[in-house]
């Protein structure tokens, strides 16, 4: 009878020419192996000379040998995994050495993570003569999967925009895979072969079992031992013929620039100066090994910024630049998005969309809060989310101030700088110093991001961006929504002004700044709503009778707001000057380049000291605003300025009558050169209503702003949301 065919747990292929420095070391190794059932070794010699078959023979392998002509890197795997006799083929080099005796039953085991598992991999453990570069970077290149490369990771492309734009920018994070050590699938490699390119086949057979549907498992345990070092031009070389095959299967452009490529170099020297130093290295060997490591990334950055470009480069100058030899430039088409090979009709996906964010938000759901009885009157734990700034943020300085009020009260306080669009990467303990030095001194821990999370007795969003994530946040027993302004009438109408209008129907209960805000949050859009009313720095801005210079105004002129209406300001004071020359003008409050239509002075954005002084030597200051009325309006009543403002229910409700705490004017050129007339021909009259401005914000105080807060919260602890409420807006 004819012999059963034997059942192999795995086979191990093994490409071999010259391979005899490591080749006995690494078939010993594979003999070693625990796994369950008999693991066939193939060992393809392409015409070694140097023993290596004699190694593999003595070893049991099933030796095949073929030119050297018919190598090559896909060709040949292809065939070996065609002669295989078990399903699951694993791949070594010559001189990778299996770690341990777990290594083959890791990579097999990967093959269970998932159900649509094509490949395996693991990681490459530097040899121990091995210089502290390579060490470093192959500890930082595979602690890219599996949570800092210490767990089992399933990667898999999941088709959503978010993940296809990222994956168009970095596709390497999905399809790395080295067939130095690897485990594929004979079933799938069937379907989608390895391809018969010069170099990087393993990464185009990643990119290719990913696109198609597959998985892959990056095994912790699955380690060899391999690295290789060369003489700083063999790196070059090396380094150019790795990054043109990253060009040529994955459309990688390695980023170039004298400054960009200065960070990416101190980047890398950084992260060799950290491994050092969990090494004990430190330091003048440290010192000396950073040199080393300067020298080894420029070469390293040259050799890929050169080989990404290899297609501008002449063959004669490929062939010099590379280590193998190859002179020719072989990019594959596929279906990665591609600068390269897409018509300029293409819109490529965009990883950096900047409303990715917002979309992910949907569907709409309620407000995340954890169920608790009404609380009493005490201590509150407060966590506010707010917007990155620029140093002069009137709406950060509220915040700040109002968190300074709660700490002062006994309520711990943390922030969080929620910042969807990249405006400000600095960490925590930077920010923080900022807020302390530029705005108020609290004392609250400052976190960038929301990744140090961890909930609080009310959570308070501060704009509309960080009203969306802050609804689903958990650890909250309530959440308020502090409004300064009707941020809707920011945008045009837009998708950002519908956004923001969502934000007031999420359930939030609000904290708005004035009467008219509130009052606009619950006729519109039904939000609940307490108000209080921003004080005023008396001791920063003096109050300062007479001695004025005459004719001289003081403009709000911030551009970076519409609502201030600078142009309309402006052709107002046009206006008047064509009644009166010798008026002059002084803008202040913004970073914005100014146009204006008339000669000015353009302070820019600068500290209230200097704000105090031009309040106190002014005749009459200008601020317009089209919702919720400025804090510079209160700061320049407080210093005796007389103020120019716009008349309407937003401003009135505030600040009083026309006349009577500030000159209120129709939305007109003419109309406020009217009222600019009035004051300037009248400054008895002007200066009675600075007085009445005066007394009115004295009233103002910061402290009167922090009791109208905590009310608020102290009132929303004590009716849980969902429970029956007492009036919404305070009297």
């Amino acid at each position: 009878m004819p012999a059963e065919p034997v059942w192999y747990a795995a086979t191990v292929a093994i490409p071999v020419y010259n391979g005899a420095r490591y080749l006995d070391e690494v078939l010993t190794a594979v003999a070693d192996q625990r796994v369950d059932g008999p693991v066939e070794v193939l060992v393809w010699d392409s015409g070694s000379t140097d023993g290596s078959r004699e190694i593999a023979a003595r070893h049991g392998a099933t030796l095949h040998m073929i030119p050297k002509s018919e190598f090559s890197h896909g060709g040949t795997r292809n065939r070996m995994a065609a002669m295989a006799r078990a399903r699951y083929v694993a791949f070594l080099t010559q001189d990778a050495t299996p770690a341990s005796p777990r290594w083959l039953a890791s990579l097999l085991d990967g093959f269970s993570a998932a159900d649509d598992v094509a490949a395996v991999f693991g990681p490459h453990d530097p040899r121990p003569d091995a210089s502290h570069m390579i060490k470093a970077e192959m500890a930082r290149h595979f602690a890219t999967w599996g949570n800092g490369g210490r767990e089992v990771d399933v990667q898999r492309l999941h088709r959503t925009p978010s993940e296809m734009a990222t994956y168009a920018r970095h596709p390497g994070l999905w399809t790395f895979l080295s067939d130095v050590n690897c485990c594929v699938d004979r079933e799938v490699l069937r379907s989608i072969p390895y391809r018969e390119v010069p170099y990087a086949e393993d990464q185009l057979l990643g990119r290719e079992l990913i696109e198609a549907g597959y998985s892959k498992v990056f095994h912790p345990e699955a380690a060899v031992i391999h690295s290789h070092d060369y003489p700083p031009v063999d790196f070059l070389r090396r380094y150019f013929d790795e990054f043109r095959s990253l060009r040529e299967v994955l459309d990688h452009v390695e980023p170039a620039g004298v400054l960009r490529t200065t960070r990416s170099i101190r980047g890398l020297v950084r992260g060799d100066k950290r491994w050092l130093a969990s090494q004990g290295v430190h330091g003048a060997p440290l010192a000396r090994a950073l040199a080393v490591s300067t020298r080894h990334h420029t070469i390293r950055m040259a050799g890929a910024i050169l080989g990404t470009r290899a297609d501008r480069i002449p063959p004669p100058g490929r062939r010099l630049l590379s280590l193998e030899g190859r002179s020719s430039y072989e990019p594959v088409a596929g279906p990665v998005p591609s600068s390269a090979t897409e018509p300029e009709a293409t819109v490529l996906p965009d990883g950096d969309w900047r409303w990715e964010w917002v979309r992910q938000q949907y569907p709409l759901r309620p407000l995340r809060l954890e169920p608790h009885a009404p609380r009493p009157r005490g201590p509150m734990s407060l966590a506010w989310i707010v917007p990155p700034w620029g140093i002069g943020s009137g709406g950060h300085t509220t915040i700040f101030r109002l968190i300074q009020q709660m700490e002062r009260r006994g309520h711990q306080c943390v922030v969080h700088v929620y910042d969807p669009f990249g405006i400000d990467n600095r960490p925590g303990w930077v920010l923080r110093g900022e807020v302390r030095e530029h705005f108020v001194a609290i004392e609250a821990e400052v976190f960038r991001g929301l990744e140090q999370w961890q909930g609080a007795d009310v959570a308070i969003a501060t704009n509309w961006w960080t009203a969306w994530p802050l609804r689903d946040l958990p650890g909250c027993l309530e959440k308020a929504y502090l409004v300064q302004d009707d941020e809707p009438q920011f945008y045009a109408t837009s998708s950002e002004r519908l956004w923001a209008e969502e934000t007031y129907r999420m359930g939030y209960r609000g904290i708005a700044f004035t009467r008219w805000m509130a009052e606009l949050l619950e006729r519109e859009h039904g939000m609940a709503s307490r108000y209080f009313d921003c004080g005023t720095d008396l001791e920063r801005y003096p109050f300062a009778a007479g001695d004025r210079e005459p004719g001289l105004i003081a403009v709000y002129a911030r551009r970076e707001t519409d609502r201030r209406a600078v142009d309309l300001a402006l052709a107002g004071i046009a206006t008047l000057i064509e009644r009166r020359p010798g008026v002059k003008v002084v803008l202040f409050g913004s970073n914005v380049k100014p146009s204006s239509p008339v000669l000015a002075e353009n302070l820019g954005v600068v500290p209230p000291r200097r704000l105090a002084e031009l309040y106190r030597r002014a005749s009459v200051g200008v601020v317009l605003s089209l919702t919720t009325h400025s804090l510079v309006s209160q700061e320049m009543m407080a210093s005796g300025l007389p103020v120019v403002e716009l008349n309407g229910e937003n401003v009135t409700s505030s600040l009083g009558a026309p006349g009577d705490r500030a000159m209120l004017v129709d939305p007109r050129p003419d109309a406020i050169a009217d009222g600019l007339e009035a004051i300037l021909d009248d400054p008895a009259r002007a200066a009675e209503t600075a007085r009445r401005a005066r007394a009115f914000v004295e009233e103002l105080t910061w402290e009167r702003a922090g009791d109208q807060v905590e009310e608020a919260l102290v009132e929303y602890l004590a009716q849980p949301a969902g429970q029956p409420r007492t009036a919404s807006i305070q009297s």
